[in-house]
């Protein structure tokens, strides 16, 4: 019984209904951000695009990134103005004056007030006005009028209510009614009295006419002759809350409040919205309304800054009391808006208008994740983590026998079956007496079925991720599959979440790899390169999808962007404007439902958000600023802070500081247009642009001497040209090389050579009067030694002569030897010839043969003498340079015989000269140097004279 009260309680409190609406999208700045007063009351912005705050703690500035405070004399300030000569104008109590850009101190402040006589009593500075080239300060009881450099003091009579220039006319609001001036004195507007007790809030232009905001009594048009009452849908508004402040821009009337946020009137159709802390606001309390070059609405708090993007084309579901889950499905179905989260299916109505409580439904028993949401045979399925529920109108049923389904398909041959993809494999639904149920599971597929696509009347595309992509080919009746194919590729991998959908008949593929689509001829998965050239070009994608009229819906870097189609020129065109909610997507989750034919639904992280496509966001280009530049080291030195626009001068910088960091930023107020950032240093060496991120500052050190240019572009999701600035400076040289510092180390130089001049001079005539008198020496030596010489030479020369003498008696007493020798020889032949010639007889034949044979043999003997052969070698050696040795060591197989060739050859002898020195015939000489030839390996054209003649050398 208890579990069952608990039940009941559970199913109860789903389906109870909560509050919620579609609000616009708002910024909020809280205190912990920009770190300043609570309070803020008028906003005005600079002709740069920064926005300016009259705070409690002084003025409070914001350039799109960074919040700056600048106290004016430690007054709280209460108005605020910027004018077109670049002064932010400001005043507050008993203060006012202006800020101008300064370089260092970013604003540097100029008070006005002091130049007040110390009488007149200031009060607190309410509004500011510039006419022409004249401010006005509009205090409590007096008008202080600054022009040409003077303050002029105005007094009405009676304390000031309100102000305003209106049509170039100045209006004050007393207790009298309203006033105009002329010249220096206000004249009293007739038929004005009745509002003059009246707590007046705001004049505001009205056409031709002013209008007068009050506090609780409504408003009141002035046309110039009359005041009469203007009725409007924010009369109960005004009743109900204590009006603060107002603001106008075009038709659209803002409306201030103490107690309960803000109120926009459309003065052409007469609606109203209301926003508040429900629906967007972080504080019920506005002191100030003010409207930038966007039309942003700029709401000062009495606790924080909001920002109200009135030209957003998105608006985002948020509850008072509820959160309903991430946005992952939705679908309009019989009048009602359904919504998938990861905590169930919600029912709500078809937007219609935003910022009104809506009702939202919890569907009993689809709490969980569901996943997606589909019309068939008009029925809505809800594919789930615990299956499918079928909606018919008001009735729910849910299909029993699965779970974990992704989503269903259905083939247009067989409106009577479905195909179910869960986490495990496909199932097939069937109708069976108008009543859906599992009819089987098809076996021969058990992968997860993330995402499906119907290619024809019995081919299912699947994709998930790991597996990859799959083509399933049916059976005519669908309960079988036939053909399995996995179309995974090198150039499409398995390994992420693709999306695959049909556009324009082609089976499409969203991957991280870029686009592809499966070419029915080559039965494989292409590139899409005509697709791509029309998206973002071959990056990552996470969805692609169909849209309403031909548009394509797709993701990438996690933005939401739509390609349209125009059915006139049938071809694709797309608006650089159009990209939403970076960072706010689910990714590879994303879905896009078009309820209407200009609104999409879209989830996102935190709900769903409406896109209203016939609405296009107007803005104006960003300005991108070099903010700041600082110094670093030890401590961080401000030497840069440029607010004001236009031609800068080059900032020099001291080499011994030559390390910086550089900050920039851009007027981005809107949160949902992501901005990127590219850097660039261009100086000594030119560097390449830096990868687009979203950092927005750069340091650098080191730097060498020299001018740098260093710039930095920016792309947002809706520009379609970069914006660029750029910031010129220069690192001057170290002391050691600047231009002074060379000239003094010219000079240096100059006197250093000349006196190195000087003394090489003097060194030079010293050293030519040493040399003079050295030579002297050297030839008085010179000439000694000369004379010592000769003796020696002369001495020489007698001892050769004497030597030379010696020698040739020597040889002269040898060739005496050697002729008495051969005459003994030739006397002792004779006489054995004489012997010889007596003693021949027939007896002795055979004696006188042996005699004439040893007479032979001597004569051989003689000739071969080792003796003789030893002295030639010895005086052949002599001259020739111990040719003898060189030849045996270089040829030792030579004979005695073959070296005195050699010998005869060197010394240039014929042929015919060298046989009877051998005793041998002119052919053995001749076979002789051919054998000769062969042993010195000499080739045929080698001369055998010439070699011999080297050998010595």
């Amino acid at each position: 019984m208890r579990n069952r009260w608990i039940i009941l309680f559970f199913m109860a409190t789903c389906s109870m209904q909560a509050f919620a609406s579609w609000q616009r999208s708002v910024t909020n700045y809280p205190r912990r951000e920009y770190h300043s007063g609570n309070q803020n009351w008028m906003a005005s912005q600079h002709k740069n695009g920064w926005m300016y705050f009259a705070n409690n703690k002084g003025l409070l500035e914001f350039d799109g990134v960074e919040w700056n405070t600048y106290s004016i004399h430690n007054a709280k300030a209460r108005a605020v103005k910027t004018g077109d000569d670049g002064r932010i104008y400001v005043g507050g109590m008993e203060q006012f004056g202006y800020f101008t850009p300064d370089r260092t101190e970013g604003l540097r402040y100029v008070c006005l007030s002091d130049s007040v006589v110390k009488d007149t009593d200031i009060g607190v500075v309410w509004n500011i006005h510039v006419v022409d080239n004249q401010v006005y300060f509009q205090a409590d009881w007096r008008l202080f009028r600054l022009e040409d450099g003077k303050v002029e003091v105005i007094r009405p009579g009676n304390e000031i209510k309100r102000s305003a220039v209106i049509h170039n006319k100045f209006y004050i609001a007393t207790k009298d009614g309203l006033s105009m001036l002329n010249g220096g004195e206000f004249i009293q507007l007739s038929n004005t009295a009745e509002i003059g007790p009246h707590k007046i809030v705001e004049l505001l232009p009205f056409g031709k006419d002013v209008l007068v905001v009050t506090s609780r009594d409504g408003l009141f048009v002035y046309d110039g002759y009359s005041l009469t009452p203007y009725s409007s849908a924010a009369n109960s508004f005004i009743h109900d809350n204590l009006l603060f402040c107002a603001g106008i821009k075009g038709d659209l009337l803002v409306l201030g409040s103490v107690q309960d946020g803000v109120l926009l009137l459309d003065t052409k159709t007469n609606e109203t919205e209301h926003i508040s802390t429900g629906n967007g606001l972080q504080n019920k309390t506005v002191l100030g309304i003010s409207f930038d070059r966007d039309s942003n609405l700029w709401l000062g708090l009495d606790n924080g800054i909001d920002c109200v993007h009135l030209e957003a084309p998105l608006f985002s579901l948020y509850g008072d009391k509820l959160v309903i889950g991430s946005g992952y499905a939705s679908y309009c179905y019989n009048g009602s808006l359904y919504l998938g989260t990861n905590q169930g299916l919600y029912r709500t109505g078809i937007p219609s208008k935003m910022n009104i409580p809506i009702d939202m439904e919890s569907v009993p028993g689809t709490e969980g994740q569901v996943w997606s949401l589909a019309e068939y045979e008009d029925k809505l399925f809800c594919s789930s983590d615990n299956g499918v529920f079928i909606i018919d109108g008001k009735n729910i049923s849910h299909l029993s026998g699965i779970a974990g389904v992704w989503r269903v398909v259905q083939f247009e041959n067989h409106p009577d079956k479905l195909i179910a993809g869960t986490y495990k494999g496909l199932y097939l639904l069937q109708k069976v007496n108008n009543k859906w149920q599992v009819h089987s599971r098809l076996k021969d597929f058990v992968h997860s079925c993330k995402s499906m696509c119907v290619e024809n009347s019995n081919t299912l595309w699947v994709a998930n991720k790991g597996k990859g992509i799959y083509r399933l080919v049916f059976s005519d009746d669908l309960e079988r599959i036939e053909k399995t194919t996995n179309y995974n590729s090198t150039a499409l991998s398995p390994n992420n979440n693709v999306g695959i959908s049909k556009i324009d008949e082609d089976v499409v593929v969203a991957a991280q790899e870029g686009v592809f689509k499966y070419d029915q001829i080559k039965a494989e998965f292409v590139r899409h390169t005509s697709l791509e050239s029309l998206l973002e070009g071959r990056k990552a994608y996470t969805y692609i999808s169909p849209g309403d009229q031909g548009s394509i819906w797709y993701v990438t870097d996690g933005v939401l962007k739509v390609l349209r189609y125009n059915p006139v020129t049938k071809s694709y065109y797309k608006n650089p404007n159009e990209a939403y909610l970076r960072g706010a997507l689910i990714e590879n989750f994303e879905d896009v439902f078009v309820c209407k034919a200009n609104q999409a639904i879209i989830g996102t992280g935190e709900g769903f958000s409406i896109l209203k496509l016939d609405k296009e966001m107007r803005r104006e280009p960003l300005n991108l600023q070099i903010r700041k530049v600082y110094l670093t080291g030890v401590r961080d030195s401000l030497i840069y802070n440029r607010i004001s626009q236009g031609e800068e001068e080059l900032l020099t910088i001291p080499y011994r500081s030559n390390s910086l960091r550089i900050e920039y930023g851009t007027t981005n107020y809107d949160k949902s247009l992501s901005v990127l950032y590219s850097y660039r240093l261009s100086g000594t060496e030119e560097e390449a642009w830096s990868e687009y991120s979203e950092n927005n500052t750069k340091e650098y050190t080191d730097l060498k001497e020299g001018k740098y240019s260093f710039s930095v572009k920016l792309i947002t999701d809706k520009d379609e040209e970069p914006v660029v600035a750029s910031f010129f400076f220069e690192v001057l040289p170290p002391w050691y090389r600047t231009v002074w510092a060379y000239l003094t180390y010219t000079l240096l130089a100059v006197v250093c050579l000349y006196c190195i001049y000087v003394r090489l001079e003097k060194s030079r005539k010293r050293l030519i009067r040493q040399k003079e008198l050295e030579l002297q020496r050297q030839q008085q030596t010179f000439q000694q030694v000369s004379d010592r010489k000769d003796k020696e030479i002369d001495t020489l020369k007698e001892e050769k002569l004497q030597t030379e003498l010696h020698h040739k008696s020597e040889e002269l007493a040898r060739t005496t030897l050697n002729i008495v020798r051969k005459n003994e020889i030739l006397q002792e032949i004779k006489k054995n010839a004489i012997s010889i010639t007596y003693s021949i007889k027939d007896e002795n034949l055979v004696d006188v043969r042996r005699k004439t044979l040893r007479l032979i043999s001597q004569i051989d003997t003689n000739i071969e003498h080792d003796d003789d052969l030893q002295h030639f070698q010895g005086a052949f050696d002599s001259v020739h340079r111990d040719f003898f040795r060189r030849l045996d060591e270089k040829f030792p197989e030579l004979s005695s015989k073959d070296k005195m060739l050699c010998a005869y050859i060197k010394m240039n002898l014929m042929s015919k000269e060298i046989a009877p020195m051998l005793n041998i015939s002119l052919r053995g000489v001749e076979v002789n140097r051919y054998r000769l030839r062969k042993k010195l390996g000499l080739g045929e054209k080698d001369n055998l004279t010439e070699f011999l003649q080297r050998l010595s050398k």
